[in-house]
C-alpha cells in the first residue's frame, strides 16, 4: 500500500524561502516595469521637447521659413540644405523624425525625402502653428508616435512684430520606445534573475542549516518530543535541574521547585545557588572513573531540608551538552525504606500464618480420618472460641457471605486494637419491618436473629460494599488510634438500613459509620474525597477516593459530619436490588 508522504522541514523551508524571493522579485519587476515605462515617456518627452525648442531657435530654420513664406508658390526642395542639416540632427539625437513645417503645414524636412512638400499628418499641429509648445501622441506617416511641437517665431531684426512663421515637430515612434523599454527591461530581468538565483541558493543553504540544527527532525516529531518532554518532566516525582556545560541552569521541573522551595532561575550558576552537589566536578571530569566518582549519590541540605542528589553528564556524541542534577527528598526515601521493611515483615508473618493454618488443617484432616467426631467437635469449638468470639453473632444476621466475612474480620481487628465495634441492622421489605439494635454483650435469641437478617444483594454490589464499608471502618479505626483523650473507650458504630422504595426488588441501602474520635478538620472535610488527600502523610488518601468512585458509579450520595464535640459520622446511600435467589 502506498502512503502519501508530507514534505519535510528542509523542503518546506526551501520552498517557502524560494517562493518568497521569487514572489518579491516578480512584484518588484512588475512595479519597476510600470515605473520604467512612465519614466521612459517622461524622459523622452523632456528630451525631444528641449531638442524642438533648440531647433526652432536656429537662425537657419528661421531664415528658410521666412524665405518659404515669401514664396509659397514654389514647392520645397527635397535636397535643400535645411533638409540635409535636419537629417543630420535627427541621426545625432536618435529620434525618428524632425519635421520643419510652414504655417500652412507643408513639410520642409522629413526622414523620407519623398514626403517633403506634403502636408503634415496627425492633426495635432494646429496649436504649435498658433504659437504653443507641447507634447502629444498621434498617428502619422511613420505610425503612432510621441511628438513634441515648438513654434518658430520671426526674428525681431526683420522689422516686423514677432509672429509664428512655422513650427518644428520632433517625434519618437511608440515602437522605438517599446524597443528601448524592452532593452532596459531585459537588463532589469537579468539582474532580478541573478538575485533570484542567489536567493534560492541561500534558501537551500538555510534549509540545510536548520535541518542540521534540528537533528533531521520534522515539525510533527519536534512537537511530539516537546509534548513528551513536558509530560515526562511533570510526571517525575524526582526534582530535575538541567545545566549547560558552564554550570548555568537551563531548566527546572515542578518537583525540583517543590523540593527546594525557591528554585534557581535559568541563567543562574547552580554551584553558587546550591553548593556541594558535585556538578562542577562532574562537568570537569575527563575520564570515566572521575565521572562515576562525581556522579555518586550525595546528601546536601537546603533551607533545613535534607536532600539526596546525583549528577549526570549529557553528551551529544563527543560534544558535552551539559549535565542533569536529580534531587530526592531524604525523609521520603527513608519512609519508602521503612515501608519496604514493613512489607517484608508482613510477608514473614503471612508465611508463619500459612504454616499455622496448614497445621490446623492437618489436625482437622486427622480427626476426620479417625472419625473422632467428639474430638473434631471440641477442636472446632476451640478454634471458634479463639478466632470468632461472641461478637461474631452480628455477622450471622447478614445473609450475604462477603459482608459477613468482612464483619468477622473487622470484629477481630477491632478487638486487637481495643475498639468496640457495634453493628446495627434495620431491614424493611414489603412494608414488613423488623428492627434490632446490637448492644455490646447483649444476648440474642434465634428468633430475634432470624427477624433481622440482611438479605443477599446483587453480586457486584456486594463487592462494592466490601470496599466501601472496609475503607470507612479502616478510617474510623485509624482516627481512634490518634485519640489522646482516655476518658471514654474508643467505639465505632456501623449502621446498615435496607428499605424498599418501589417494587419488591428495588431498595435503598443506607450505611453510616460513626466514631467517637477527635473528628476531622474543616479543611480536610472539603477535600477528603480527592485521591491522595490524607492527614497521615504521603502515600495515603486512596480509600475515600475509591468510595467516591463507587458512589458516583452507582448514583448514590454521601456526606461527612464532624460535630464540635469530636467524633466523625459518614452517611452513605446507595440504590440496590436484592438477589432474585434470596429470601427476606
Amino acid at each position: 500500500m502506498l502512503h502519501s508522504s508530507q514534505p519535510g522541514l528542509s523542503a518546506l523551508t526551501s520552498l517557502l524561502a524560494a517562493g518568497m524571493v521569487i514572489v518579491s522579485l516578480l512584484v518588484a519587476a512588475w512595479l519597476f516595469s510600470a515605473q520604467l515605462e512612465r519614466t521612459q515617456h517622461e524622459i523622452q518627452g523632456q528630451r525631444i521637447a528641449a531638442l524642438a525648442q533648440r531647433i526652432a531657435r536656429l537662425p537657419e530654420v528661421r531664415a528658410t521659413l521666412s524665405e518659404a513664406n515669401a514664396s509659397q508658390a514654389a514647392p520645397p526642395a527635397a535636397n535643400s540644405r535645411l533638409a540635409a542639416r535636419i537629417e543630420r540632427l535627427r541621426r545625432e539625437n536618435a529620434v525618428d523624425f524632425i519635421v520643419v513645417m510652414r504655417p500652412d503645414g507643408v513639410r520642409l524636412s522629413h526622414p523620407e525625402p519623398a514626403r517633403i512638400g506634403q502636408p503634415f499628418q496627425g492633426g495635432d499641429e494646429q496649436r504649435a502653428l498658433g504659437g504653443a509648445a507641447y507634447l502629444s501622441e498621434s498617428r502619422g506617416t511613420l505610425g503612432e508616435s510621441l511628438r513634441s511641437f515648438a513654434p518658430v517665431m520671426a526674428s525681431a531684426s526683420d522689422g516686423e512684430a514677432r509672429s509664428v512663421i512655422g513650427a518644428v515637430a520632433i517625434g519618437i515612434t511608440l515602437d522605438s520606445l517599446g524597443r528601448r523599454l524592452a532593452d532596459e527591461k531585459r537588463q532589469l530581468l537579468i539582474g532580478l534573475g541573478i538575485l533570484m538565483l542567489f536567493g534560492t541558493l541561500g534558501a537551500l543553504g538555510l534549509a540545510r542549516y536548520l535541518r542540521r540544527q534540528l537533528k533531521g527532525l520534522e515539525p510533527a516529531a519536534i512537537a511530539r518530543l516537546v509534548e513528551e518532554h513536558q509530560a515526562v518532566l511533570a510526571s517525575l516525582e524526582e526534582g530535575i535541574i538541567v545545566v549547560d556545560p558552564e554550570g548555568h541552569v537551563t531548566l527546572v521541573n515542578a518537583a525540583a521547585r517543590e523540593l527546594l522551595g525557591t528554585a534557581p532561575e535559568p541563567g543562574e550558576c547552580l554551584e553558587a545557588w546550591l553548593p556541594d552537589t558535585g556538578m562542577h566536578e562532574c562537568l570537569a571530569a575527563h575520564s570515566p572513573v572521575a565521572e562515576q566518582d562525581a556522579a555518586r549519590l550525595r546528601q546536601v541540605t537546603h533551607d533545613g531540608r535534607r536532600l539526596w542528589v546525583r549528577c549526570q553528564r549529557v553528551h551529544d556524541g563527543e560534544h558535552l551538552m551539559g549535565g542533569v542534577l536529580v534531587l530526592r527528598e531524604h525523609d521520603r526515601m527513608q519512609r519508602l525504606a521503612e515501608e519496604l521493611t514493613g512489607v517484608r515483615r508482613q510477608a514473614e508473618s503471612l508465611r508463619a500464618a500459612r504454616h499455622e493454618f496448614r497445621n490446623r488443617l492437618h489436625v482437622l484432616s486427622g480427626l476426620t480420618q479417625m472419625q473422632d467426631l467428639d474430638g473434631l467437635r471440641d477442636y472446632l469449638a476451640l478454634l471458634v472460641e479463639r478466632e470468632l468470639p461472641a461478637d461474631a453473632a452480628a455477622a450471622e444476621r447478614i445473609a450475604d457471605p462477603l459482608l459477613a466475612g468482612l464483619l468477622i474480620g473487622k470484629h477481630s481487628e477491632a478487638r486487637e486494637r481495643g475498639i468496640a465495634l457495634n453493628v446495627e441492622l434495620d431491614v424493611e421489605w414489603h412494608h414488613a419491618r423488623t428492627e434490632h439494635r446490637e448492644m455490646p454483650g447483649a444476648a440474642l435469641s434465634q428468633a430475634e436473629l432470624s427477624q433481622a437478617v440482611l438479605p443477599v444483594l446483587e453480586r457486584s454490589l456486594s463487592h462494592d460494599l466490601v470496599s466501601v464499608i472496609g475503607n470507612l471502618l479502616d478510617n474510623a479505626f485509624e482516627a481512634l488510634e490518634e485519640m489522646d483523650d482516655a476518658t471514654h473507650a474508643p467505639a465505632v458504630t456501623l449502621s446498615l438500613m435496607l428499605e424498599s422504595v418501589g417494587e419488591a426488588s428495588e431498595a435503598q441501602l443506607s450505611i453510616s459509620v460513626a466514631d467517637n474520635g477527635p473528628g476531622m478538620p474543616a479543611e480536610l472535610m472539603e477535600t477528603a474525597r480527592a485521591a491522595g488527600v490524607s492527614s497521615r502523610g504521603e502515600g495515603r488518601g486512596l480509600g475515600l477516593s475509591l468510595v467516591q468512585e463507587i458512589v458516583t458509579a452507582r448514583a448514590g450520595d454521601w456526606h461527612f459530619y464532624s460535630p464540635p464535640g469530636g467524633g466523625t459520622l459518614v452517611e452513605l446511600t446507595l440504590p440496590c436490588q436484592r438477589s432474585p435467589t434470596a429470601t427476606p
